[in-house]
């Protein structure tokens, strides 16, 4: 078996917004028993996280990280109400069953109290996160240093770097100087004419927010990135997209206004690099890439009551970033979580080994049968392969799958449930 790591990307989970999500239910008769639609139509937030403790459980995952939105509005009461939720829900932080999991945490646009962003230090308005993770025994977000995560998985280990994209949240510095305290005065009174939420909500979804990491922090991400032989793949994780959202946004200074800068950067890291963000409620992979270079994958995660991705890397023999797989789990029509069909992405690239003649042969083979089950195309592999069949076998088919020259059905499986299809 070729080697693997796992790690589950968790979306906004937005307390206590998310709790009262209802299920799949078309509730039209408010005299039904509320005991009886909690038996028949259950929340979907305790779904997902009921799936993601199973996973973590039996599914060999390496570690977790949340997208931040863990609250709504910046209230500080529903982000230590998340911080205990997810600390209980899922058995992690120094508290938990599965202490030893690692967890990564970044901050989000409406975990920001926007009055702590009116202080002068541009960190006070992270510091009520920072406790509210210590006391449950989950780990601080990254404020003003990149922080990093090792997972490990028997025979593989890949780093994650989190990092802070919210520094010119609530923040009236990036305000224009000319009108910068009209504007901000303006707000104040509007927020003050009532604790109404719809108020509060429009501020936060429309405000003069500014994302942005700081320059400090992408130097220090450039630094201290290992070189590409320590280091054959890097994952990153931030709230806000590198990219504009595909849906068309009416929304003023709610983009990354350094994305660029950052999409460079990770670009001229020369390796393979998948960028993980939340933000957005949607959930679209796509891939940047400069002639030559190495793939830079912007993969992002849906809102919790959505669902939730894995995202699995996978390794030659000789440790070097294969594909990576996004595992979609996501509700059905019915209100049920089911898992999708994993998208592949190649990683490969530029330092692929060379197209030896096993593989023609083997591809030759395939297209030969159009489709094969795995037993019998091991068999048929020993005239191809002269030792380690299996091992030899599964690189290969991994690598034309990589190239789109192949299907693999069963993919989420072992392999000895594969069915391989290939087609000119």
């Amino acid at each position: 078996m070729l080697s693997k790591v796992r790690l589950i990307q968790i979306g906004d989970i937005h307390l206590p917004t998310a709790g009262r999500s209802a299920g799949a239910i078309d509730d039209k008769d408010s005299r039904f028993p509320s005991d009886l639609k909690k038996i028949i139509s259950n929340s979907p937030i305790k779904q997902v996280f009921r799936k993601i403790y199973e996973l973590t459980e039996s599914a060999q995952i390496a570690g977790l990280v949340f997208m931040g939105d863990l609250t709504d509005f910046g209230k500080i009461d529903g982000y230590i109400a998340c911080a205990k939720y997810i600390a209980t829900a899922l058995q992690i932080g120094a508290k938990g069953q599965n202490s030893k999991m690692p967890v990564g945490i970044i901050p989000g646009n409406h975990d920001i109290d926007r009055t702590l962003a009116k202080e002068a230090s541009f960190a006070a308005k992270f510091k009520p996160l920072v406790a509210a993770l210590a006391a449950e025994g989950l780990p601080a977000i990254p404020v003003t240093d990149p922080t990093w995560l090792e997972l490990e998985t028997p025979g593989a280990s890949i780093g994650l770097v989190l990092l802070n994209s919210c520094w010119g949240c609530g923040s009236k510095e990036f305000i224009p100087a000319e009108f910068r305290d009209d504007v901000q005065e303006a707000i104040e009174k509007a927020l003050q004419r009532g604790e109404h939420e719809k108020k509060i909500a429009a501020y936060y979804d429309r405000q003069f927010d500014t994302p942005a990491f700081s320059n400090d922090t992408i130097e220090k991400l450039l630094n201290s990135t290992p070189s590409a032989s320590d280091c054959s793949v890097l994952i990153v994780a931030a709230h806000h997209n590198l990219l504009p959202q595909r849906q068309t946004r009416l929304a003023p200074y709610t983009e990354l206004v350094n994305s660029g800068a950052v999409r460079s950067a990770l670009l001229e890291l020369d390796r393979p690099v998948l960028y993980l963000h939340g933000h957005i409620h949607q959930d679209p992979i796509e891939l940047l890439q400069v002639p030559g270079g190495a793939v830079v994958a912007s993969i992002a995660a849906p809102q919790i009551v959505a669902g939730f991705n894995i995202i699995e890397l996978v390794f030659t023999r000789t440790m070097m970033p294969l594909t990576c797989r996004v595992i979609k789990w996501r509700f059905d029509q019915g209100g049920y979580l089911r898992q999708l069909r994993p998208i592949t992405i190649p990683l490969i690239g530029s330092r692929r080994r060379s197209h030896s003649e096993a593989l023609a042969s083997l591809y030759s083979l395939l297209l030969k049968h159009g489709e094969i089950y795995w037993t019998d195309l091991v068999t048929q592999a020993k005239a191809i392969y002269s030792s380690n069949v299996e091992e030899e076998l599964e690189e290969s088919l991994e690598l034309l799958l990589s190239d789109a020259k192949i299907e693999i059905y069963n993919h989420e499986l072992r392999s000895t449930n594969w069915i391989i299809g290939a087609r000119v």
